[in-house]
């Protein structure tokens, strides 16, 4: 295993936090870390499936369909070993060439539904609240702050746009109509986190000074404020965002001298940024997304993360050594030429850069537990509307990855669950639940706003215990 410092040596750090959602709440007892990284748009089923799993369901799952609900037992089907690297894009996942094998510390979900977020091109928030686009707080917002643990960040969100604006508000919420903004431009993103620390101290003072300004003359009209309780409740929440920011300040200034040897070249220099293209390749901006949450983890900035690729704009481009086309007519023309191939291969290359952060994670002694960072770490692969590009929300394939000192059953097995409509099936609120009682919450039983179309409460015995 290598230390911190050796690990963080070349690699890209930064973050940034349009909202800041402070919550009390009690922090796990133990190191804990949660990374979403969704494929919007869909990720198929058949994409996670390993050859094993596909021969022991049978019937439709051996043809060349890409969905196959019909082949799913009336029970929950659990392959221990499977091979999951021979799915069609879960070959990152495999030993090769000195890299470790992630097989035996990942699971695939397969079968849970998510009626209640909608489906569609994309579920807005639903896929992360199992509730309707915007009705409430998605995983995310609500775990963080039992992570948080002194961090300066709540929580990350980064990912890439096919829309022409550097934040985007579609995919994350802090609560209803409360949306939770996502950065799709790393150079925003590389600037936003270290400008304090690039510019040396004098534009670190400046920055405080800026702060310090904004306070007082908040402090100010609010000393002064006449008008009604709903105005002042708006400037009171002003007023306490900048001082969040003022003491978030403060913080990472307290922290310049251990995290600025290791910052990479500027984006004008970044490799990935410089040859993206326009429109950039998305996977390029996304690896350098990757770079930036994965040095966020190991400084101990965050220990919540989103990765987002195709968020408020699913209609990404991509490099010529994928495709010429970009996502939306990819997807139209699915079952055109080489059009199925080169959907999987985005995906594959996505869980590349997962496999990637494990690896780096798992490299990695943990500070006050025993085992590596990935053993307290769980990664979350997905999509944000479910299993297709006109997605019915019948079904969510989740990749996880990491967590076993955390209860989690990352073991190289697969869970198919019965389908959506079966009595057995279980939802992606299930594996929610999973995820609050890994971190130490007894009684998350009951995230999700599905109401009467709830299955059952609490998490998935097939991944945890």
């Amino acid at each position: 295993m290598f230390s911190r410092r050796t690990v963080l040596t070349g690699m890209a750090a930064g973050l940034f936090a349009p909202y800041f959602h402070d919550v009390y709440a009690q922090s796990s007892a133990l190191p804990a870390r949660l990374v979403l990284v969704l494929e919007c748009n869909g990720v198929y089923p058949r994409a996670l499936l390993s050859t094993g799993t596909r021969a022991a369901l049978g019937g439709r799952a051996n043809t060349s369909d890409r969905l196959f609900w019909d082949a799913y037992k009336d029970t929950p089907l659990v392959r221990e070993g499977d091979n999951l690297a021979s799915a069609i894009s879960l070959g990152p996942l495999a030993e090769s060439a000195g890299k470790i094998d992630l097989v035996n510390r990942s699971a695939v979900l397969l079968g849970l539904s998510n009626l209640i977020a909608g489906g569609g091109h994309s579920s807005g928030t639903g896929g992360l609240s199992c509730a309707v686009n915007g009705a409430g707080a998605t995983v995310d917002a609500v775990i963080a702050p039992r992570l948080r643990r002194g961090a300066p960040f709540d929580v990350l969100r980064l990912g890439t746009s096919s829309a022409r604006v550097s934040i985007v508000y579609e995919t994350c919420a802090l609560g209803p109509r409360k949306p939770a903004g996502i950065i799709v431009n790393p150079s925003l993103a590389f600037d936003s986190t270290f400008g304090s620390l690039l510019g040396g101290s004098t534009n670190g003072r400046d920055r405080k000074m800026l702060f310090d300004f904004a306070l007082a003359d908040s402090r100010k009209a609010l000393a002064e404020f006449k008008g009604n309780s709903n105005e002042r409740l708006k400037l009171e929440r002003y007023v306490s965002s900048l001082e969040s920011l003022r003491t978030r300040e403060d913080q990472l200034t307290g922290m310049a001298d251990r995290v600025r040897p290791y910052l990479p070249v500027a984006p004008k220099d970044n490799p990935l940024l410089t040859g993206a293209g326009s429109p950039p390749d998305s996977l390029k901006w996304f690896e350098a997304q990757f770079q930036i949450a994965t040095a966020a983890l190991l400084g101990g900035l965050t220990n919540t993360v989103v990765l987002a690729t195709g968020t408020s704009g699913f209609d990404v481009a991509y490099g010529p050594d994928v495709s010429d086309v970009a996502r939306h007519n990819l997807q139209h023309g699915l079952d055109a030429g080489q059009n199925w191939e080169k959907v999987a291969e985005v995906t594959r290359r996505h869980v590349q850069l997962v496999a990637n952060l494990a690896r780096t994670l798992a490299a990695t002694p943990e500070v006050g537990a025993s085992g590596s960072m990935l053993d307290h770490t769980a990664i979350i692969f997905m999509s944000d509307n479910g299993e297709q590009h006109h997605s019915t929300s019948r079904e969510w394939p989740k990749l996880v990855v990491g967590g076993n000192a955390l209860g989690l059953k990352t073991d190289g097995r697969t869970v198919v669950y019965p389908k959506y409509d079966a009595p057995r099936n279980r939802q992606v609120s299930n594996l929610f639940n999973t995820l609050g009682h890994a971190f130490g919450d007894a009684d998350f039983n009951t995230f999700g706003q599905e109401g009467s179309t709830r299955i059952a409460p609490g998490p998935l015995s097939e991944l945890y215990g």
